[in-house]
């Protein structure tokens, strides 16, 4: 297709609206309701407070759970065959706040209490109770040639893109009232074989707390080329959606993101956090390409460039931008910054191998929505309810496995400088026969693995119990059960220092949350399990939870508050590594796991050696990855100041940085292609023989 030569006209606002979900099958409303009502009924008779450790007494709240009715086994939870709808219920508290029932479809909307918030639309295909499509229901359904967003065929037309997997399948933004059209000149102009309709679809809606009906009209674009922009037919997955509404609506009415929906009653407990949407990521095959129809079309512009050299785990080589607009946003109220909808951000990425998750996703799936990340006020505390909600229930989510290393390790070092540089105890203290006698009785007692990682659950009572009889602990007790203690948390330490307590640091380290620093800010994030995933070790969509803490550290702490950033604290040039390098781990964790159950023991060795070179690479790469993170926030703000020399002197840094990352890189995917080789090899030797 030949591209217009025209300037695109602007749009000058676009929010977060909602995400649609294709699944497999949806339960009807009342079995989603019963769970609500008995998780309602629960709450107010278990003692759900968190206890001076940061814990929850989750025996006893089960015990509670139990005497109430049928109870899953936490032990036996799995990830794959889950009821999406169920998950956020059980784990985050979350309640169906609108349905539509449909003659082709059924579909329920689940959030937080937020009505500006997250809204996940899930649509599954109607499965009749009897055998017969005639069968009595309670309401008439709703012909979907009245909603076209709710129509079975896109259903249908996004799983046979998708390789007939359940996914993201429509990411809904709202556009200012007399600006679809604009949107719609401009895809017509560069990109109109995107466009599903040539015109929007067009409602007019009785909405709560209107005294007249809202028009609200309705655009499908696809998100994706097949493969060159404007050239290559389009990709009919992933689809776009514009929504404008003829009015503001607020309150209730938020829970109503498309035409069609019924507004349903929600109960939300108290321990319920509100959730904000704050990027989208793409896994696509040109980055480039989608980057270029986002800015003709949008005007988004890049915000963060990964390097091919930052996100590389062994032989996995990815690269990822960040693009999006600007929020008009310009607050120092951190609560109303949770809460805007108007920075988009929409991260994409896109594989340079042949190995590692982005490339087994587009070769499994397709393109599409690898995963969606949502902003809460306080993850440490929204992650611990939803750890412990699966203990007590059985129900819920599990998170992606984070190596120890990330967070930190007892040395003899830490203990014979008394911590870092002596912030805990004089330095020479506790001399090294001492500290090696302290680590080797920790290890004894089975309270530290042979790399050093203490064990969280671990408390001084149980430390002083495995250390008795040590010569030297006695002396030195105070301070050595202390240098213990931060060895657990050490590498987030070095980054915030103060700013946390022990107790937020050990609830960090306990549900494996990722923290990363940028300037000032503070960045914290977690990764749930696999979502929507049929069949274990297939690949599938995910969930992100992330709290963005602005001007937390640094000079400014305590000073004259600044305006809060839009996407302050970055989006985890650290972590991003971290969790491209976990999402390897946890895969060679499961081949190896695998493997046992085979009886397989070359294997067992191979993945097990994989974990290991995937750690490895994760503790070498920290401090580079800090500097690299140290570089782009002095050159971020230098350039906002307008020192284009201070701006080119942190480039310069950061383009040093990168490589050192990139030669690290080079080096572990060297490694790793020996030791596929070398296994290669030996199963060749051994097939001759």
């Amino acid at each position: 297709m030949a591209m217009a030569a025209s300037v695109a006209a602007s749009v000058s606002g676009c929010k977060f609206d909602h995400l649609q979900i294709f699944a497999d099958e949806l339960k009807p409303l009342e079995h989603y309701k019963a769970i609500e009502t008995r998780l309602n009924e629960w709450f107010p008779e278990a003692e759900m407070s968190l206890q001076a450790s940061g814990r929850r007494d989750t025996a006893a709240a089960r015990a509670i759970w139990e005497q109430m009715g049928p109870a899953a086994d936490p032990a036996a939870f799995h990830a794959h065959q889950q009821d999406l709808v169920e998950q956020v219920i059980y784990a985050f508290g979350w309640r169906v706040t609108a349905t539509h029932e449909g003659a082709e479809t059924r579909s329920v909307v689940v959030g937080s209490p937020a009505s500006s918030g997250v809204k996940l639309i899930i649509t599954a295909p109607l499965v009749p109770t009897s055998g017969s499509s005639e069968a009595p229901e309670k309401k008439p359904r709703v012909s979907e040639g009245s909603y076209d967003h709710f129509a079975v065929k896109h259903l249908r037309r996004f799983m046979d893109a998708h390789k007939g997997a359940q996914g993201f399948g429509v990411l809904g933004f709202e556009v200012p009232c007399g600006e679809l059209d604009t949107v719609l000149a401009n895809y017509k102009a560069k990109h109109a074989k995107l466009l599903l309709t040539d015109q929007p679809h067009c409602y007019v809606e009785n909405i709560p707390g209107k005294s007249s009906p809202v028009t609200v009209r309705v655009l499908d674009v696809y998100a994706y080329y097949q493969g060159e922009v404007g050239v290559s037919p389009e990709d009919q997955g992933t689809v776009i959606r514009f929504v404008e509404r003829s009015a503001d609506v607020k309150g209730e009415a938020n829970f109503l993101p498309l035409p069609g929906l019924e507004l349903q009653r929600a109960c939300f407990d108290a321990h319920c956090f509100e959730a904000y949407c704050d990027h989208w990521v793409s896994n696509v095959t040109s980055r480039t390409g989608f980057l270029q129809t986002l800015e003709d079309t949008l005007g988004f512009t890049p915000k963060v460039d990964f390097n091919a050299g930052v996100v590389a785990a062994g032989e996995a080589q990815i690269e990822s931008t960040v693009t999006g607009n600007t929020s008009a946003l310009r607050t120092t109220d951190e609560k109303i910054a949770l809460k805007d909808r108007g920075q988009v951000f929409l991260p994409i990425n896109n594989a340079l191998t042949s190995v590692g998750h982005v490339h087994w996703y587009l070769e499994e799936l397709g393109q599409g929505i690898q995963h969606v990340a949502s902003r809460v006020s306080s993850l440490p505390d929204f992650v611990q309810r939803a750890n412990d909600m699966r203990k007590i229930t059985g129900q819920g989510f599990t998170f992606l496995n984070i190596p120890r290393t990330y967070y930190g390790l007892l040395t003899p070092t830490l203990l014979m400088d008394g911590g870092v540089d002596g912030e805990l105890g004089p330095k020479g203290a506790v001399d090294a026969a001492t500290a090696d006698a302290v680590i080797s009785a920790l290890k004894a007692a089975n309270l530290c693995d042979d790399v050093g990682a203490v064990d969280v659950e671990a408390g001084d009572a149980d430390f002083a119990a495995a250390l008795a009889g040590v010569p030297g602990f006695d002396e030195h007790r105070d301070l050595v059960l202390s240098v213990i203690r931060r060895s657990i948390y050490l590498n987030l330490w070095k980054l915030l220092r103060e700013q946390l307590d022990e107790a937020t640091y050990l609830t960090v380290v306990r549900n494996k949350i990722l923290i990363d620093v940028q300037g000032e800010d503070v960045l914290m994030q977690i990764f749930t399990c696999l979502v929507l995933q049929r069949q274990p070790g297939t690949e599938a969509p995910f969930l992100e939870f992330i709290q963005r803490v602005c001007s937390a550290v640094g000079p400014n702490k305590g000073a004259p508050v600044k305006p809060v950033r839009p996407g302050c604290g970055g989006f985890g040039i650290r972590n991003f590594l971290t969790l491209f390098l976990s999402i390897e781990v946890s895969k060679a964790m499961n081949d190896r796991r695998e493997a046992e159950q085979a009886g397989d023991q070359a294997a067992v060795t191979f993945h097990g050696q994989r974990v290991e070179l995937f750690t490895a690479q994760l503790v070498e790469a920290n401090p580079i990855l800090t500097e690299i993170s140290d570089c782009m926030t002095g050159e971020g703000d230098a350039i906002a100041e307008g020192k284009q020399d201070l701006a080119l002197e942190w480039t310069k840094r950061k383009e040093a940085a990168n490589q050192k990352l990139q030669d690290c890189s080079s080096k572990y995917n060297g490694l790793m292609k020996d030791l596929r080789e070398a296994r290669a090899a030996d199963g060749a030797a051994a097939a001759a023989q």
